[in-house]
């Protein structure tokens, strides 16, 4: 006898009219990050997790319940599972009344919350696992349907072509929809199954979702509009919690403890900020020159080099003055980048003695490196600024790894301490991104000890005052806009006080883009005179004519040229993408992104989680957006239908033409990839400039 089937008795009168039906939206945080974070110190059971009801009317979700259960008590022996703590939640929230009710896959593939949904007559949309198809046929069978045959299912289906509202964006998005026949999921439940991709890439991946309703209907878009609330309600509370977050900080511009700073959000926010930056930025700073007063030349000992741009900085400064006695990196390939160019730099008559004699690669968390740096700052005569930017990876957004004992990428700002607190240097300069701003000792922005107040009590302990501040390489002839965080260390020995610098602290003014300043420079005044290439052309050197044009020929293009061989260009190189990636960038207009392409970029998964900054083709007229890995992030010429040369790159942070990039540990050409990264982690040699100077008087 085949089993029998439960079917709601409401099933085949069920709502079908979306303008009638309430939708509810149920979700968790039982695998958010934070959660995965406390777990892995060994307190799983101490952590509770929230279960939240959101109501949906006109396309914005309000929230109508929560509550909260402990972490792991709903597995254990006598006790009722999660499904029953979600439906009794359900049973006591007067709005599920006559609700649709939307869950997600944690849900979906719970037995006993469907069959609980079933019982109450409630009708409901729930993700389901592939992994959890079942068959159809005796639908009590526990066996799960294999992968080809869910495959088979997907081909054999009649697809319709859906264009659906993403609620966090407001912005279309192509889908394709199909039911599909002969598979329920769980427990003799009845029901429907059907599935959407977006993407067009067939088979199953991250771009698949399969449903499973109650509903009587064959309306696949409001299937498929319904059920993606489950993954587009997080997205949607993070961005508004992250629209309400940048408003603050772009009116509230007290961040920590530590000082006061006006965080960055985006463009728009800073260019918001930037009609004020001579107010900002107004009042008289009290240097004495103490520390530049005597004749000699100040010793540097700059820290994770990378390929050397914020020793470049000091180097360029006017006047000069500036000796790199150290640079301490432990990759061999960007150790090859700083001696090739200390090389060079070692040719000029006037800087013959600036650079290091050897440099090698070195582990800076070891006590041999802060050994080795101490005994040449002591043959040296002692150091007079220390630098260094430690790399980033734990305070940027685009990496949500937490800042603990465990993270090493964290861990190296406390070694570029470790360092000051050896050498004791009377000034120093750490560089690192805005993000380390709202992160906290802890790892989570909710926490009050951020890591800048970490470090100033510390630092304080050492004897220092320390000021922080945002600076934007475009304030200092970058074409680009570029916002990073900025640490300044001045030890007590040089008999300052705080209020000597005034509200904008030890930092160069802006030069750029105030009332007063020049204009920003431009895209096209960085890279205008450049020759034409082609999709994958260019190489190590080529011919080069410099421009007799007014319009192309400006103060930063003879910045880039001066010292640069005169009738040759080196690595005005693009990679080669494919023709489709191509017919891409030919439909992007100046300004546009991703966006303007949308409908061709079927090798996307899902397209909707795509950075804003993905297939951005720059503007002539304006700076750059931050230029980060340019060749992943398919960052468009202005006018050519092709991805930036790494010359091009190299211009818009404001390294001269001179300055050459290793491709391997040897230090031979090649190795276009190894150098993109390079590029990407540079610090502005413009912006460390202005900060040269501005120290040569302190």
């Amino acid at each position: 006898m085949a089993p029998r089937v439960k079917r709601p008795s409401s099933m085949a009168r069920g709502p079908t009219s979306r303008s009638r039906r309430v939708i509810l939206v149920l979700e968790d945080d039982g695998a958010t990050q934070a959660r995965r974070r406390l777990k892995a110190v060994g307190d799983e059971l101490s952590e509770r997790v929230t279960v939240r009801l959101h109501s949906v009317a006109d396309g914005e979700p309000h929230l109508v319940a929560e509550q909260r259960y402990r972490a792991g008590t709903m597995t254990r022996r006598g006790r009722a599972g999660k499904g029953a703590f979600v439906l009794r939640m359900i049973e006591e929230c007067s709005a599920a009344d006559g609700a649709v009710l939307v869950a997600g896959s944690a849900y979906g593939s719970n037995g006993e919350f469907l069959d609980g949904l079933s019982k109450r007559r409630m009708h409901f949309i729930a993700e389901v696992r592939a992994s959890e198809l079942r068959p159809g046929e005796g639908g009590r069978n526990r066996s799960r349907l294999s992968r080809p045959t869910v495959e088979r299912l997907l081909r054999v289906a009649h697809w319709h072509s859906l264009e659906v509202t993403i609620p966090s964006t407001h912005r279309m998005q192509q889908f394709s929809a199909a039911l599909l026949p002969g598979a329920i999921p769980h427990h003799g439940v009845a029901g429907r199954l059907f599935a959407a991709q977006t993407g067009r890439i067939g088979g199953v991946h991250r771009g698949t979702v399969f449903g499973f309703t109650s509903l009587d209907t064959n309306d696949l878009e409001d299937l498929v509009t319904t059920l993606l609330w489950t993954r587009w309600i997080r997205t949607k509370l993070r961005r508004d919690a992250r629209g309400q977050t940048n408003s603050a900080r772009a009116t509230s511009i007290v961040v920590g403890r530590a000082a006061s700073v006006t965080v960055r959000a985006n463009i728009t926010l800073a260019a918001q900020q930037d009609d004020r930056l001579e107010e900002l930025s107004a009042g008289k700073s009290h240097r004495r020159g103490v520390l530049g007063g005597h004749e000699r030349h100040l010793n540097i000992v700059e820290l994770f080099a990378g390929a050397g741009g914020m020793g470049l900085g000091f180097l360029l400064a006017s006047g000069r003055g500036y000796k790199l006695i150290f640079s301490g990196e432990v990759n061999p390939i960007y150790v090859a980048t700083l001696r090739r160019n200390h090389d060079l730099i070692a040719t000029r008559r006037t800087m013959a003695k600036s650079v290091p004699a050897e440099t090698r690669p070195v582990d800076l968390r070891s006590g041999d490196a802060h050994d080795l740096a101490a005994s040449i700052a002591q043959r040296a005569g002692g150091v007079d600024i220390l630098i260094g930017g430690p790399p980033c990876q734990g305070f940027s957004n685009a990496n949500r790894n937490s800042w603990s004992r465990e993270n090493p990428n964290n861990k190296l700002v406390d070694v570029f301490i470790s360092y000051v607190e050896k050498l004791t240097p009377p000034l120093f300069v750490m560089e690192n991104v805005q993000g380390i701003l709202w992160t906290s000792k802890g790892g989570r922005s909710d926490t009050t000890v951020s890591i800048v107040d970490h470090l100033a009590r510390r630092l304080k302990r050492a004897g220092y005052d320390v000021f922080p501040r945002l600076l934007d390489a475009v304030w200092f002839g970058v074409p680009q806009f570029r916002s990073r965080f900025f640490l300044v260390g001045i030890h007590r020995d040089l008999g300052y006080h705080p209020d000597d610098f005034g509200p904008w602290g030890p930092f160069p003014r802006p030069t750029h883009g105030t009332v007063k300043g020049r204009p920003y420079v431009t895209v096209r005044e960085a890279i205008g005179d450049l020759p034409r290439l082609g999709n994958g052309e260019g190489g190590s050197e080529i011919g080069y004519h410099a421009p007799t044009s007014d319009r192309i020929h400006n103060q930063f293009l003879s910045y880039v040229r001066s010292s640069a061989p005169r009738d040759v260009i080196h690595e005005h190189v693009t990679s080669r993408h494919a023709d489709y990636v191509i017919e891409r960038y030919r439909r992007i207009p100046p300004g546009g992104n991703w966006e303007d392409i949308a409908d061709t970029m079927s090798n996307y998964a899902d397209v909707g989680r795509t950075h804003s900054n993905i297939y951005r083709r720059l503007k002539w007229d304006q700076p750059a957006i931050t230029i980060g890995h340019y060749r992943k992030s398919m960052l468009v010429h202005p006018r050519q239908h092709r991805g930036l040369s790494l010359r091009e790159a190299s211009r818009l942070q404001s390294f001269p033409d001179w300055f050459r990039f290793a491709g391997n540990a040897s230090g031979e050409d090649g190795g276009l990839v190894h150098k993109q990264q390079q590029l990407a982690n540079a610090v502005c040699p413009l912006v460390t400039k202005a900060i040269a100077e501005f120290f040569r008087g302190i």
